[in-house]
């Protein structure tokens, strides 16, 4: 048992205390990561690996780490998400491109935004179905997926305080699905996406690898004189250092985003929404402004990149530790049920849809929206980079078009963020019905505008 006589909760040092505890997890996990071949051709990342070694050390299994520890290590994914999102459209450019490629990147946001509708959707009609009637799950069990596929981590563990507050969800079994809903994305995001990626070599399907992916020849760690530069100095030392300054303007969009969120409450009256997403929201006004400036000189985008980085390894391995296993094993059913199902939507939305509206290298743009839709966009560009490993095609270029009408709304956005408000009110069967004819009709309008009617799959 670790010490705990002068720890009390909600101090400082606690907090330096749960940091280090999370530190050493994730050094440990890196280091088997580099060591164990398995985990290595599985892609399997280090945040998600301390996770799992943290529950194993934690109160359901060898109770290194004991409950009142791991309640407050648990604590920690929400005030990361919010560091994670207010860096999301901080040191970003303003787009060049205005008319370059812009069917395939309109049509790239059909996709994404059908896909997430649908991921609610078709879970609220199971619940109104067969869920919540055999299993008496909770009609808001239909949101998680697309909060934790989708949203990934972040997402589902900045909605954990929505779903345990009484005046707001209150279903706290929620607050601990979401994560391994997340968690079950990611793994099929990572395993689901190498059994696709080499099934398209064998068909042809792939426009640039000819060969199965793997992971052999893939470079983890970097010798000195083979290293590529992480960030880079905006302002000289004597006046501030850089990565101080990048934080306090994180500081500042986090203030914007909870002083909308305190005039939300003055206006309306409603206390409840959640501050990641404005976090966000405020990150985008204070880079809309300095970026028609010359104060853009001061933003370095790979600087908010490391620190967002850094807030959602610490995310994850603090939201995986401290899912709550009894919930979890009561759940097994319905997960496995919806997973499934989810899954098989993906495998539609990528083998159908991404061949009937890309118009250019379209396996490789379907591969990037299905790693971010069942995980994160760290997974999405991993698979685009195991089929496209030079960045031949322009499918990154074209995703990144898209970002703005994408991000800050779904795939853990402002619109993924009411998804559970909709269900709660509308119930799964009205929800379910309006958000599956969302999706349809958003499919309908690429098919008589975009479509491709005669799609060629083998691209080599």
């Amino acid at each position: 048992m670790i010490p705990v006589e002068k720890i009390t909760s909600g101090t400082l040092n606690n907090l330096l205390y749960y940091v280090a505890i999370i530190g050493v997890l994730l050094v440990v996990a890196a280091l088997i990561r580099l060591k164990v071949s398995f985990l290595r051709k599985a892609f399997i990342p280090a945040s998600l690996l301390a996770g799992l070694i943290g529950l194993l050390l934690g109160p359901y299994a060898f109770n290194i780490i004991n409950s009142d520890m791991m309640s407050s290590i648990g604590a920690l994914p929400t005030p990361m998400i919010t560091v994670v999102f207010s860096c999301m459209m901080l040191g970003v450019k303003r787009s060049e491109n205005s008319g370059k490629m812009f069917h395939d990147a309109a049509t790239g946001l059909g996709w994404l935004w059908s896909c997430s509708f649908m991921q609610v959707g078709i879970p609220c009609l199971l619940c109104a179905f067969l869920l919540t009637p055999l299993f008496g799950v909770n009609p808001l069990f239909g949101s998680l997926f697309e909060i934790g596929f989708a949203g990934g981590h972040g997402t589902a563990s900045g909605m954990a305080s929505v779903f345990q507050d009484p005046a707001m969800l209150n279903w706290a079994d929620g607050a601990d699905l979401a994560p391994t809903i997340a968690t079950i994305g990611l793994l099929c995001g990572i395993f689901g996406g190498m059994l696709i990626i080499n099934y398209g070599v064998r068909k042809k399907y792939t426009k640039v690898l000819t060969e199965p992916a793997a992971a052999g020849d893939l470079r983890e760690i970097f010798a000195e004189g083979e290293r590529e530069s992480a960030a880079y100095m905006t302002v000289s030392q004597d006046v501030i250092e850089p990565f101080a300054f990048h934080l306090g303007v994180i500081g500042i969009s986090i203030l914007i985003g909870r002083l909308i969120v305190w005039g939300f409450g003055k206006i309306f009256g409603y206390t409840g929404l959640p501050l990641f997403p404005f976090a966000m929201v405020g990150g985008w006004i204070i880079n809309s402004i300095v970026q028609r400036t010359e104060l853009r000189n001061l933003f370095d985008r790979g600087i908010f990149q490391r620190i967002q980085g850094m807030a959602l390894e610490i995310l994850i391995v603090a939201a995986m530790a401290s899912i709550k296993i009894p919930v979890v094993i009561a759940y097994w059913a319905p997960l496995l049920i919806g997973s499934v199902v989810v899954m098989i939507i993906m495998l539609i939305w990528f083998f159908w849809l991404s061949s009937h509206v890309f118009e250019d290298c379209w396996f490789e743009q379907g591969i990037i929206r299905y790693g971010t839709y069942t995980g994160v966009a760290a997974i999405g560009y991993m698979l685009l980079r195991t089929a496209d490993p030079k960045m031949e095609t322009e499918a990154g270029t074209i995703y990144a078009l898209g970002g703005p009408l994408n991000s800050p709304f779904i795939g853990g956005g402002l619109i993924t963020t009411t998804y559970p408000y909709i269900v709660q009110n509308l119930g799964a069967l009205k929800a379910g019905l309006l958000l599956c004819a969302g999706s349809i009709i958003i499919i309908l309008v690429m098919r008589f505008t975009l479509w491709i009617k005669n799609p060629k799959l083998e691209q080599r």
